[in-house]
């Protein structure tokens, strides 16, 4: 398979074959990872409490808390994505999931089933792909945006399901508004998406009617006193916390030079990074194989564990100048950077252009 391969090109037929017996998701995997993910932000929300008081009479434990319950939070959150490729496969997990992650930060697995749709050759990279940043956003602009509204999401969440939920029960043109305009996610928080099927409609309502419940509950808790008004501080500092990794990584989640253009899986490959080093960094802040996206963009029905093992054999397989080479990067971090001094040069480009 080495001679013969240009720059520009992959062997997919080859490579299909190579990669054939590693799409199966395995079960224990996912229930391992995430009940581990559970436990350890039980133990960091511990450690960190009473929040923020224990940050001054116990500083490096508290502040070791708080970063543990941020990580494992950051990294549970992520199982959405893979429910958005696997969910059918993984019996029972997508319900626990919801359960123990997307209900209490808002982000039921419904929001994000239409996901695949940043996979379509059709949709990548075009004004539909809600997953990809416009031009005038891949900026300075941009990468303070995707922080900033780390503080503002959660809040958003909770009006969509505290008050817009209850409102679309009773009025169908309410019902249909918060289908179509807030009923997805997006890089910037809930986006535009199609109404839901009528198969997937009940989906929907009882994962709606559920983060409502939740809500209501935790009102009721903390109007009784029953619930500490410092816990729900810490709980939003954690989700903003973790919201902040997530924005950051939408920096280094593609290379973003899509015009618009109707892009093809090769395309999408180019456009995406795979890190391979600094694997402590890239384990903790691209988890459950991201940091592997080129390769997810070339087969996305690999399960996340099985990554790793589909990037060897295809970087084996291949000549070092192809093209799969080409779009490994050598620090994750490195490409963040990167990201924001390129906006730096396009905010002051553009400046220089109104002033002369």
């Amino acid at each position: 398979m080495s001679s013969g391969i240009h720059d520009d090109r992959l062997p997919m037929t080859q490579l299909a074959l190579l990669v054939r017996d590693l799409h199966k998701p395995r079960p224990v995997i996912y229930w391992v990872d995430l009940v581990s993910c559970l436990l350890l932000v039980q133990v960091g929300l511990y450690l960190s409490a009473p929040f923020p008081r224990a940050f001054i009479t116990n500083p490096p434990l508290s502040g070791v808390g708080f970063v543990l319950a941020v990580l494992a939070l950051y990294r549970a959150s992520y199982f959405n994505h893979e429910l958005a490729h696997h969910a059918r496969r993984l019996r029972g997990f997508e319900l626990a999931w919801n359960f123990g992650i997307g209900i209490p930060l808002l982000i039921p697995s419904f929001l994000y089933s239409d996901h695949l749709n940043h996979h379509s050759d059709q949709a990548f990279g075009t004004g539909s792909d809600v997953e990809y940043l416009s031009p005038e956003m891949r900026s300075l602009r941009g990468a303070a945006a995707l922080v900033g509204l780390a503080f503002v999401l959660p809040i958003v969440h909770t009006v969509r399901f505290a008050v817009i939920a209850p409102l679309a029960w009773i009025c169908p043109a309410v019902r249909r508004w918060v289908d179509i305009r807030a009923s997805g996610i997006g890089l910037f928080g809930l986006a535009r998406r199609a109404p839901p099927s009528s198969a997937e409609r009940p989906h929907w309502r009882r994962q709606e009617v559920a983060c409502t419940c939740y809500l209501m509950t935790v009102f009721g808790a903390l109007l009784v006193g029953i619930l500490p008004f410092e816990l729900v501080i810490q709980f939003y500092a954690v989700a903003a916390s973790v919201l902040i990794l997530h924005g950051v990584r939408i920096m280094a989640g593609h290379r973003y030079e899509s015009a618009g253009n109707v892009q093809s899986r090769l395309d999408q490959v180019r456009d995406s990074f795979n890190f391979t080093r600094h694997r402590p960094v890239t384990w903790l802040l691209v988890p459950l194989g991201f940091h592997l996206h080129a390769l997810h963009h070339l087969f996305p029905g690999i399960p996340y564990h099985n990554l790793p093992e589909a990037h060897r054999r295809i970087a084996g397989a291949l000549p070092i100048n192809s093209i799969y080479h080409a779009v490994e990067s050598k620090s994750y971090l490195m490409e963040v950077a990167r990201f924001i001094s390129r906006g730096r040069d396009a905010d002051r480009a553009g400046l220089a252009g109104r002033t002369g």
